[in-house]
């Protein structure tokens, strides 16, 4: 782990995921050294909120339009199902996947912790949300996206369990 221009770093074996804001996305993918070893964006946000500067920067990216709620106007199964898709893809990939949101909180996060679920396999939830608060101890995942991805990975309520463990690890 190692931080970098207030954005954590999290370094799975070859692949690492960085969690930011908008702002932070828009900096670094205007930076053609930071830029260069971005693999995968992810880009999350709302239907009225403008994609970080630089966006096209990056060839290989998603953008998932999400509104940062946990209502029915919020993600979908089929939203989630791709940030799941996207991950199995990536898991054999080298370089960063840069996760961005508004404001590199909730749905940033949800999305880390579901791709880190993923990596890490069954059992290891609360590894999964270790990395994720270890990147941005502010993080709090969309309750939403997580009680997806739970359903979907067959987590029995584990994943979404992790989110309300706040004690210290």
């Amino acid at each position: 782990m190692r931080r970098a221009e207030n954005v954590l770093v999290v370094e799975t074996s070859e692949l690492t995921i960085e969690v930011a804001s908008r702002y932070e996305a828009g900096d670094i993918l205007c930076s053609p050294q930071r830029c260069a070893g971005v693999t995968y964006l992810l880009s999350i946000g709302d239907v009225q909120d403008e994609l970080p500067v630089g966006y096209d920067n990056v060839n290989r990216k998603l953008r998932l339009l999400v509104a940062d709620v946990v209502t029915e106007l919020g993600a979908t199964e089929q939203d989630i199902q791709q940030i799941i898709t996207l991950a199995r893809e990536l898991r054999s990939a080298t370089g960063r996947v840069l996760i961005h949101c508004e404001a590199g909180v909730s749905r940033s996060s949800a999305a880390a912790l579901i791709m880190y679920a993923c990596w890490l396999g069954p059992g290891r939830e609360r590894e999964a949300m270790m990395r994720v608060l270890a990147q941005r101890p502010i993080a709090m995942p969309n309750p939403r996206m997580v009680e997806f991805a739970d359903r979907l990975l067959d987590r029995k309520g584990r994943l979404v369990e992790v989110l309300y463990q706040r004690e210290p690890w």
